[in-house]
């Protein structure tokens, strides 16, 4: 084995070790609190993806005016988009209903009050999605869903579905847009590991294995932009077209702003997020 590659999987180790342990501090936490799901869940949540963030190593640029309520869209790229915008502010998630049952994210998204949407569940489906997005509305938090309906592999943002923003139209909330890319360390310590194939999350990916891999990277970043309301509300199809263009613009200009951001050791930091 490689000194290089020796040296990733020392830093993999290591940092699983505080995952779990975060892990199970989170759990214990959440037995004692007792946090309610939904707003309360999603606060909660909040507090303790900022820490497992750390932990995982991320150094995070947020851009932009922060939502605190209405609805928000951004690109999806991993799971890991789950956890780093919930460690900016308490969002309650809409996701596929094959989250609920992921390691980790499954648990951690029921906490917050997630509305689980099946992915091609037709007409029939419609009456209780709709009904489920009014009360995350109701919340007073921003609720956050990922309209291309998959993740990918980050080299653009896909055509938007339409169905939710039927919901934004019905409950007259305001709709903003939302961007985040990830980038690695410059300096090629992570040999060939690339955005795409070793932090992006898509395709036939197996969740524990890429886990443990992201955990070994150095350097890792994301740059994240809140945009402006999308005031364009004719109907549903303008409204998504509109909001897939913006988040596209964004996601083009914030290419390697996280790169340059990237400065020092953040296993420093390690001993303080513990």
């Amino acid at each position: 084995m490689s000194a290089a590659r020796t040296v990733w999987a020392l830093r993999s180790l290591g940092r699983s070790f505080l995952f779990v342990v975060m892990l199970v501090a989170s759990a214990v936490d959440c037995m004692i609190r007792r946090p309610k799901v939904g707003a309360e869940g999603a606060v909660w949540i909040h507090g303790w993806c900022r820490r497992i963030v750390k932990v995982m190593g991320f150094r995070c640029v947020v851009e932009g005016r922060i939502p605190s309520d209405g609805a928000v869209v951004s690109n999806h790229l991993s799971y890991l988009d789950i956890l780093l915008y919930s460690s900016v502010q308490p969002f309650v998630m809409v996701a596929k209903t094959e989250v609920r049952g992921w390691p980790i994210l499954g648990w951690l998204t029921a906490q917050a009050g997630t509305v689980y949407v099946q992915r091609g569940g037709g007409p029939g489906t419609y009456p209780a999605v709709n009904a489920a997005m009014a009360e995350a509305f109701r919340s007073k938090l921003p609720v956050l869903f990922f309209p291309e309906g998959t993740t990918t592999d980050g080299a653009g943002v896909l055509p938007f579905r339409r169905g939710l923003f039927h919901s934004v139209l019905d409950n007259a909330v305001p709709l903003r847009t939302a961007a985040l890319r990830y980038s690695l360390d410059p300096n090629g310590v992570n040999g060939s590991a690339t955005v795409g194939e070793n932090v992006c999350w898509w395709g036939e990916m197996e969740f524990v294995p890429h886990l443990f891999s992201v955990l070994g990277l150095c350097g890792l970043s994301v740059a994240m932009r809140f945009g402006d309301e999308v005031r364009d509300r004719r109907d549903r199809f303008v409204m998504s077209e509109t909001a897939q263009a913006r988040v596209a613009l964004m996601y083009s200009e914030l290419g390697g702003i996280a790169a340059k951001n990237f400065v020092g050791d953040p296993e420093r930091e390690l001993a303080e997020v513990v």
